[in-house]
């Protein structure tokens, strides 16, 4: 089992330090929604528990079976391993079919230049259909909406087989039904035993979704705790400076959040 724990962390780029000081633990079986306003840190903090940006202070760890090892110090591939990330800007650098790309998540358990077999070929049809891109397999990414990428780099993710994951916005550019269906797909990944947890700025999903909400702000996390002990109006109005109604979902245990428009006060 895979846990990412970051502890005082503080990091950031050149002189500008983004997070300071956040204690944050990702455990296995739960799915984590990482919320706050643009630039508050999200993909930053990610970023340092992936290991892909160094720690100022403090440390971001993954632990695997009880043993923490830094994140930083891992090799690029026993990363891989042990996290997969799905990014939120990246796009396609050049038409590789869409099988292709996902097959690109073997990369730590094969090396860039070995051949996949029968079981890999199989994992990574396994990831497609998951992803809900089985009907894509055949086409250039580059030709791909951006709904339709975002599940490509869902599918690849997948097919690392990591136990540890990392999305960034996973259901930005879907309709209802894709990020219905992405959603699902995360708690089942969850359910299973994985470590999983994913940035979004609809306040809605994560409460629909997450086990539990981590609000990050100013650098810092500032709440964390299930959907209804994060999602109050006063939170809310602190974080993001608007004004909101927090009542209750219709159809499920959750809170559910409607925005004050300005207009209307």
């Amino acid at each position: 089992m895979t846990r990412l724990i970051a502890r005082g962390l503080s990091c950031g780029y050149r002189e500008r330090l983004v997070l300071d000081g956040v204690d944050l633990v990702v455990e296995p079986g739960e799915l984590l929604a990482l919320v706050g306003p643009n630039g508050a840190g999200k993909t930053t903090l990610f970023r340092a528990l992936a290991g892909e940006l160094p720690a100022r202070s403090g440390e971001a760890l993954i632990e695997v079976d009880g043993k923490a090892l830094r994140a930083e110090g891992l090799h690029r591939r026993e990363r891989a391993r042990r996290i997969a990330r799905v990014l939120q800007g990246e796009r396609p650098a050049w038409a590789a079919p869409v099988r292709d790309y996902v097959a690109a998540g073997l990369f730590a358990e094969l090396g860039w230049f070995s051949l996949s077999g029968k079981r890999e070929e199989e994992g990574v049809e396994a990831a497609l259909a998951s992803a809900g891109a089985r009907a894509l397999a055949d086409r250039p990414v580059t030709e791909l909406s951006g709904g339709e990428f975002r599940r490509v780099l869902i599918a690849r993710a997948l097919a690392q087989g990591a136990e540890a994951l990392l999305l960034d916005e996973p259901v930005a550019e879907l309709d209802l039904a894709g990020q219905m269906a992405v959603l699902d797909l995360l708690k089942d990944l969850a359910a299973s035993g994985a470590a999983v947890a994913f940035s979004v700025h609809d306040l809605n999903l994560a409460a629909l979704a997450a086990d539990k909400v981590a609000a990050l702000a100013g650098g810092r996390i500032v709440a964390l705790g299930r959907p209804r002990e994060v999602l109050t109006p006063e939170l809310i109005q602190r974080v993001y400076g608007s004004p909101v109604l927090v009542g209750d979902h219709p159809a499920l245990d959750r809170p559910q959040i409607s925005p004050i428009p300005p207009w209307s006060i």
